[in-house]
C-alpha cells in the first residue's frame, strides 16, 4: 500500500549458484519401474525440475524466518503451473497491463510500476530475459534481473507458485494460463527476502530496481501549475509516474478512489467539451477493478458529447481497473507523484515519439583524509577535498511555450551497499550535493574558489537514504557538483547520476595538483643544502662496506647522522630499517640488495630536495603535512597528481592521524618517482602502454 514505508527488505535474497541450476528430486517423480531384461540401456525418468533450496515452497518464503505477522495466509499447496491448468504459458499475446491482478499481498506500490512497465518492451525484456517458457527446454527455472546500486544482478527462482483451491494466492493475470507477473513477483519476493516483506511500500524502490531509473517523489504542493503539461512531458519521456490519495490504508471513497494505494498514470489526452478543451488524464488501478466513477469515467455522460470524436481517446469499458478523469479531477483525488525517470539506453523507441533523458552515470567514493570533506559547514577546513563532477549545460530544452533559455537536468546521489551492510549494524550515511557556478578555464574548484563561491542549488539537507535527487533548471554555462557527507571523514561509495534532456555532458573533475593549490607559506624553516659530487662521494665512502656499496643498515645511519646534523632527528623522526630497504631497492637495478655510488648520489640529491619541500609545506613546524599541504608538496617538487592516485598514496603512507610523517613522505616521492622513470622507461614508443613480462612484474611489485 501507499504512502506507509515499505516494511522489510534488509534480509539475504540467497541468489541461487548458476552452475547448481538443477537439482534433483526424484521423490516428486513416480517410479518408472525396472528396466526391460532385453534391454541394457535404462529408460529415462521424467525430466528433472529445479527446486530453489535457497528461497522453498515454504512458509519460510512467505513470512521470513520472523514467521507469520503482517499477515496470515494459509496456503493450501506450492504448485506449478501446469498442476493448476492445461496449458501454461510465461506469456500470451504479450505483456499487457492486464496481467497485472493483485492478490491477497498488499503490494500494490510493486505492481503499479510493473503495470507500467508493461508498457515498455525492452525495459520489460531487461528484467524478463528473452526466450523462457514451458515449451522445449523447460527446467522449472526462470530468471530475472533487478538493478542494484548501478549494475543488474540475475535471481533465478522456480515455477511452485502459492495457491488455495488451484487459484493463485497473489499477482495473477486474467488470462489463467498466463504466468511471467506471478513469477516476476516471486522473483523480487526473493530479491527482498520473502513475499511479506512486499507488503506496503513506496513505488520509487520497485521504479528503481526494475529499470535503473532515476527517481523523484512530488507531493501536492510540490506539482506545477500545469499539471496536464508537466505529466503530458513525463510521459512523453518514457517517464514511469505513480499517484496516490493520502489516508487510511484501502478506503473507498463514493468516487471509486482508495486512499493509501498506488496508482499508475498511464497516458494523458484532451477533448472539446461543449466549447471547451478538457485535459484527460488515465490512471490504472492494479486491482484490475474499482474504478473511478465520477466524470469521464467508463461509460460516463460526458462522451457522448464529446464534439472531437475523431480525436476522442480509447474509452475502455470493461472493469479493467484503467479509466480516464480531468486534471481537474486528478488533483483532488492524488496528491502524491511517484515518478521515474528513464534514458534512451533503458526505453525502446523505435518510431523515435519518445523524448528520454540523456543520462550520465559515475562511481565515486569518499575516502577519510583525502575525499571526505563534509558538508559546507566545513567550507573553511576539509570541504575543498570532496569529489567534484563538471556539468557543462549549453543546449537549452525544446519549449516553444517557454521563452527562457535554461536546461533542465536531474542529479541523482545514490549510496551504493550501504542497505546489505546494515546486516553488519553499519547505517546509512547522511549525504547531500552542491552546485557551484563553474569556470571553464578551471578544471575544477580550488580551496581558495570555494572560499568565495556560493551554490546555485543544494539539496535541501543531507538524507540518510538510499537516493536523493534535485531536479534543477538553469542558464546554458558550466557547473561543478559537489556530493558530500554530512561530517568529514565519513568514508563511503556513491553513484551520481546526471539526466539532461539534450546532449550536455558531465564529467569528473579531476584534481591534478596546481599553483593554485598551494597554499601561502613562510620561508623555510628548515633544509638540507644540495651537497656537491665531492661531498657525496665523501658521504659514501664513509658509510660503505668492503664491497663498495651501501645496504639498507648502512644508508639508516648515514640519514640518522644527516637528520641529527640538521637538528631534525627530533622533530622528524627516524628513517627505519624498513624505510631504508624501500629506498634501496628503488635504486638497487642489480638485484643485489646494495646501492653503489650513482645509485646513492641520485638518491641522496633528491632526498635534500624534497627535504627542503617538506620544511616548505610543514607550516606549523609539526613534523607532518596534512591532505591539504600534501597537494601543494607534491606540485612543489615537480609532481602532478590527480585525484585518484592521490587517494591510493593516502591508503599507503598516511598516518591514522590521517598526516604525513617526513619518513613517509621522502619514501613515498622515491617511490613515486622510481614508478614513473621506469614506465616511461619501458614505454619506448610513447604510446602510454607497457607490455612487461612476468619476472619483470614480479620485480617491480615484490622489490620496490
Amino acid at each position: 500500500m501507499y504512502p506507509v514505508p515499505w516494511s522489510g527488505g534488509d534480509r539475504n535474497p540467497g541468489f541461487y549458484d548458476s552452475s547448481s541450476v538443477l537439482q534433483r528430486n526424484a521423490a516428486s517423480y513416480p517410479n518408472p519401474g525396472p528396466a526391460p531384461a532385453q534391454s541394457s540401456r535404462p529408460i529415462p525418468g521424467p525430466p528433472v525440475l529445479f527446486e530453489d533450496l535457497q528461497f522453498p515452497a515454504a512458509d519460510s518464503s512467505l513470512h521470513g524466518p520472523g514467521g507469520a505477522s503482517q499477515f496470515n495466509i494459509a496456503i493450501s499447496r506450492w504448485k506449478r503451473p501446469q498442476e493448476i491448468c492445461a496449458n501454461p504459458q510465461f506469456i500470451v499475446d504479450g505483456t499487457t497491463r492486464t496481467d497485472i491482478c493483485q492478490g491477497a499481498l498488499g503490494d500494490c506500490w510493486f505492481l503499479s510500476v510493473i503495470a507500467c512497465l508493461s508498457l515498455n518492451k525492452r525495459v520489460l525484456e531487461q528484467v524478463m530475459p528473452p526466450n523462457q517458457g514451458f515449451s522445449a527446454g523447460y527446467t522449472g527455472c526462470f530468471r530475472f534481473k533487478f538493478w542494484q546500486y548501478g549494475q543488474w544482478i540475475e535471481v533465478m527462482v522456480d515455477d511452485r507458485l502459492p495457491t488455495i483451491d488451484d487459484k493463485l494466492v497473489f499477482l495473477y493475470s486474467k488470462d489463467n494460463n498466463e504466468f511471467w507477473s506471478p513469477l516476476l513477483e516471486k522473483a523480487y519476493a526473493k530479491l527482498k527476502g520473502c513475499y511479506e516483506s512486499l507488503y506496503i511500500g513506496y513505488p520509487l524502490e520497485a521504479m528503481v530496481d526494475l529499470t535503473g531509473g532515476a527517481p523523484e517523489s512530488l507531493q501536492v504542493d510540490e506539482m506545477p501549475n500545469d499539471l496536464w503539461k508537466f505529466l503530458k512531458k513525463l510521459l512523453e519521456k518514457g517517464s514511469i509516474v505513480c499517484c496516490a490519495k493520502p489516508g487510511p490504508v484501502g478506503v473507498l471513497n463514493a468516487q471509486g478512489i482508495v486512499t493509501g494505494h498506488a496508482y499508475s498514470v498511464t497516458g494523458v489526452d484532451q477533448v472539446h467539451f461543449e466549447g471547451n478543451r478538457v485535459e484527460l488524464v488515465r490512471v490504472r488501478n492494479p486491482w484490475g477493478r474499482v474504478e473511478w466513477n465520477g466524470a469521464w469515467s467508463d461509460r460516463s455522460a460526458e462522451w457522448s458529447q464529446v464534439t472531437d470524436i475523431k480525436r476522442c481517446p480509447q474509452v475502455v469499458h470493461l472493469e479493467d481497473g484503467e479509466f480516464w478523469m480531468s486534471v481537474e479531477d486528478f488533483k483532488k483525488n492524488f496528491a502524491c507523484l511517484e515518478i521515474c525517470h528513464l534514458s534512451l539506453d533503458q526505453l525502446s523507441n523505435p518510431d523515435g515519439k519518445l523524448k528520454p533523458w540523456v543520462q550520465m552515470m559515475y562511481e565515486g567514493r569518499w575516502v577519510r583524509g583525502f575525499s571526505a570533506g563534509g558538508n559546507l559547514h566545513y567550507k573553511d577546513k576539509y570541504y575543498w577535498m570532496n569529489p567534484q563532477f563538471k556539468l557543462a549545460l549549453f543546449e537549452e530544452d525544446d519549449d516553444p511555450d517557454d521563452p527562457e533559455v535554461a536546461c533542465t537536468f536531474l542529479v541523482v546521489l545514490m549510496q551504493k551497499h550501504r542497505r546489505r551492510m546494515r546486516l553488519m549494524g553499519v547505517n546509512f550515511l547522511y549525504v547531500g550535493f552542491d552546485i557551484f557556478k563553474g569556470d571553464p578555464r578551471k578544471p575544477y574548484l580550488t580551496y581558495e574558489d570555494l572560499q568565495k563561491a556560493t551554490p546555485v542549488l543544494s539539496t535541501k539537507e543531507h538524507r540518510n537514504s538510499t537516493e536523493i535527487m534535485i531536479r534543477g533548471c538553469l542558464p546554458p554555462g558550466h557547473y561543478i557538483i559537489i556530493p558530500s557527507t554530512a561530517n568529514p571523514n565519513e568514508e563511503g561509495e556513491f553513484l551520481l547520476r546526471v539526466f539532461t534532456e539534450k546532449g550536455n555532458s558531465a564529467v569528473p573533475a579531476e584534481r591534478n595538483t596546481s599553483s593554485s593549490d598551494i597554499p601561502q607559506v613562510p620561508p623555510p624553516l628548515a633544509s638540507c643544502p644540495l651537497p656537491s659530487a665531492a661531498e657525496s662521494k665523501e658521504l659514501f665512502d664513509r658509510f660503505c662496506g668492503s664491497d663498495d656499496a651501501i645496504s639498507a643498515l648502512e644508508l639508516q645511519k648515514v640519514l640518522a647522522k644527516i637528520l641529527q646534523k640538521n637538528g631534525l632527528d627530533e622533530k622528524w623522526g627516524e628513517f627505519g630499517l624498513d624505510a631504508c630497504k624501500s629506498l634501496v631497492s628503488l635504486t638497487d637495478s642489480r638485484g643485489f640488495g646494495k646501492m653503489g655510488f650513482e645509485g646513492f648520489s641520485n638518491l641522496w640529491s633528491k632526498i635534500c630536495q624534497w627535504t627542503q619541500v617538506f620544511s616548505q609545506f610543514d607550516k606549523n613546524g609539526s613534523g607532518t603535512m596534512d591532505s591539504r599541504e600534501m597537494f601543494g608538496a607534491l606540485q612543489a617538487a615537480g609532481f602532478q597528481v590527480d585525484e585518484f592516485l592521490m587517494q591510493l598514496i593516502g591508503l599507503r603512507y598516511m598516518d591514522p592521524d590521517l598526516t604525513f610523517s617526513y619518513v613517509n613522505f621522502i619514501c613515498c616521492l622515491t617511490r613515486l618517482d622510481t614508478m614513473i622513470r621506469a614506465f616511461k622507461i619501458m614505454d619506448k614508443f610513447g604510446t602510454g602502454v607497457v607490455n612487461i613480462n612476468y619476472r619483470e612484474w614480479l620485480q617491480m611489485t615484490m622489490y620496490s
